[in-house]
Order: structure tokens, then C-alpha cells, then sequence
């Protein structure tokens, strides 16, 4: 059975219903996070359903195409980056759109996670302010001595303060290594982004993800990623501890 489970942007094929359309993929690979690809044509929009801080948390990223979330009092440009978007659970209705001039349909992955005991209990005694928008531009840096000089790290959603779940993004050009590392409690997706392509190895298996690809690793698996020269390395990660993080009561 393979370790690294992977959905092939290419194998989606999405059949539009009054402009919206959208393909679950990965199933099974992790029974506490639901990965949903969604595509929405020029001028269409949605009305994704609300989830209480008891039932689930849920995270959009954006990939391709032009467009805009709106929420009562605020609203958040989609344009020439890859962003992410987090509601404010069930406390304000938002709306997905994708601009009438966009020249592709906007596609986005929409991310539903189960709550344990942990999530709740973050939750419940402090989160992150909500909604939050982020363009990859405005995540804060951070670094790790595994990875190139030459690529940068960004942190969109941080950890701990939105209960088990984080994201950020890791941005290069070949040739390049994010050398081989380990996460003891965390199950980890990459997300790449249009035009990337890339060598990513767990374990002792390597596999090719290219533009649009999501792969899942579960955690406990020594792993990294190469890229060749004339290539880029650019990616979302998305992570979801286990149970809870170390040292920490569940």
C-alpha cells in the first residue's frame, strides 16, 4: 500500500451545476479532514454552509482564477496570488465569487476538519480573530535549517490558534532540496501551485506532483522535496496534528 497518497489535478473532472462544480478527492486517505476541489465560472457565486466551533473547522484556498469572498462587514480580493481563507465559524454568512472578467473559473480547495476535545477547547479559550484572509505575500517568514537559503517560508494560519489546524507556504526555484525532516504529530498535505513541479519523498517512495496536485502524508515519516533547475518549488502545506501537540493535555 503506497504511503504517500496523491490526487492528480488531471484526473478532475468537474460538471458544473448553475456555474459551480466540485469533486472530493483523496477520500479516506485521513478520516478527520475532508478535501473538496471546487471550480466556479466567471460571474457565478456560492454560499458555502456554516459550521459551529463544535462541529467543524473549515479552510478555503485559492488557487487560480480572479475573485472575492465577502462577509457582512468585510470583503477580500482574489486576484494574482494564492490565498487563504478561514470564516468565523457560524457567527456571519460569507459568499465565494468569482469575477465576471476573470478569464479562467475561480478554483479553490474547501477543507472541513473534524474538532476532538483539543480543537474545542483552543477554541473555546482563545482563537485566532475571524474571519482571516491572507495572500501567501502576507504571511510572516519563518525559517528552518532544512530547507535552501534560496526559499522562502510563509506562515498563513499559525499553529495552535486555530486548535490542531495550520498552513503556510514554502516558495523556490530549482535547483533546490527542503532536506529530509520529521513531524512526530502531524498529518501534512501540500497543495501545489499552478506551475510548479516537483520530486516529493516519504519514506522510501518518491513521487512527481506537478501544478494543481495534493498529497497526504501521515504523520510519523521522515520526508522531503527536490526541485530541478528551471522548475519551481511552490506549495501550500496544510497540517493537522494528530490528537493534540506534544506535552500538551488532549
Amino acid at each position: 500500500m503506497s504511503l504517500v497518497k496523491v490526487a492528480k489535478r488531471k484526473d478532475v473532472i468537474f460538471e458544473y451545476a448553475d456555474g459551480y462544480a466540485e469533486a472530493e478527492v483523496l477520500q479516506g486517505a485521513c478520516d478527520q479532514a475532508k478535501f473538496i476541489r471546487c471550480s466556479l465560472m466567471p460571474g457565478k457565486s456560492v454560499k458555502p454552509a456554516l459550521y459551529t466551533t463544535k462541529e467543524h473547522t473549515q479552510v478555503f484556498i485559492f488557487l487560480e482564477g480572479k475573485g472575492y469572498v465577502v462577509t457582512p462587514n468585510k470583503g477580500f480580493n482574489i486576484e494574482k496570488e494564492a490565498a487563504v481563507f478561514v470564516p468565523d465559524y457560524d457567527t456571519e454568512e460569507f459568499e465565494i465569487a468569482c469575477s465576471a472578467d476573470s478569464k479562467k473559473p475561480l478554483e479553490y480547495i474547501h477543507i472541513i476538519t473534524e474538532l476532538n476535545d483539543y480543537d474545542k477547547h483552543c477554541l473555546y479559550a482563545s482563537k485566532m480573530r475571524l474571519p482571516r484572509f491572507r495572500n501567501i505575500s502576507d504571511g510572516w517568514n519563518y525559517y528552518e535549517d532544512f530547507k535552501d537559503e534560496s526559499i522562502q517560508s510563509k506562515m498563513l494560519l499559525e499553529h495552535r490558534n486555530l486548535g490542531r489546524v495550520s498552513c503556510g507556504a514554502v516558495l523556490g526555484k530549482g535547483p533546490s532540496t527542503v532536506g529530509q525532516h520529521i513531524h512526530d504529530a502531524l498529518n501534512q498535505w501540500y497543495i501545489i501551485l499552478p506551475g510548479s513541479k516537483m520530486t516529493y519523498t516519504a519514506g522510501d517512495e518518491s513521487v512527481l506532483l506537478e501544478s494543481g496536485d495534493i498529497s497526504y502524508t501521515p504523520t510519523g515519516y521522515y520526508h522531503g522535496t527536490t526541485v530541478a533547475e528551471g522548475d519551481t518549488l511552490d506549495y501550500i502545506w496544510f497540517e493537522m496534528v494528530q490528537d493534540c501537540y506534544p506535552g500538551e493535555i488532549e
